[in-house]
């Protein structure tokens, strides 16, 4: 059974009326993203997105054209990159953002952002301590 119970209203409403073009989005994206983290694929001219929560079959597809998904992949490197230095390739890789320098948690981010290939996995982690 589909609900949207793991996945917030608010988050689905970035992409209904995003803010700010695909910065916009994908700030807004990083911030909303919900406890058990979330994956976004893009397949058949929808961005499809599944909740990582454990037991759950939950999927949603929003419309959006697979030039705007690979723009947000691209903006997903470039704040990976800001962070670190050469952390990842605009083609894809892993690194941990941290979207505000006050939040508990990090978002460990993988994503492949290839001609065969278009996805993303946000996992919220707490913040080590230094």
């Amino acid at each position: 059974m589909n609900t949207t119970s793991d996945i917030p209203t608010a988050l689905l409403t970035v992409f209904e009326r995003p803010s700010g073009g695909v910065i916009g989005l994908v700030d807004d994206l990083l911030r909303l993203c919900p406890e058990q983290g979330l994956q976004l694929t893009w397949q058949h001219d929808c961005c499809v997105i599944r909740s990582l929560a454990a037991n759950t079959d939950e999927v949603l597809e929003r419309p959006l054209p697979k030039s705007v998904f690979r723009a947000m992949l691209a903006r997903v490197a470039t704040l990976c990159n800001e962070r670190n230095a050469d952390a990842v390739s605009p083609f894809g890789g892993q690194c941990n953002l941290s979207i505000d320098a006050d939040s508990p948690t990090v978002l460990q981010i993988t994503f492949t952002n290839t001609a065969a290939e278009q996805k993303v996995e946000l996992v919220p982690m707490p913040r080590n301590a230094d």
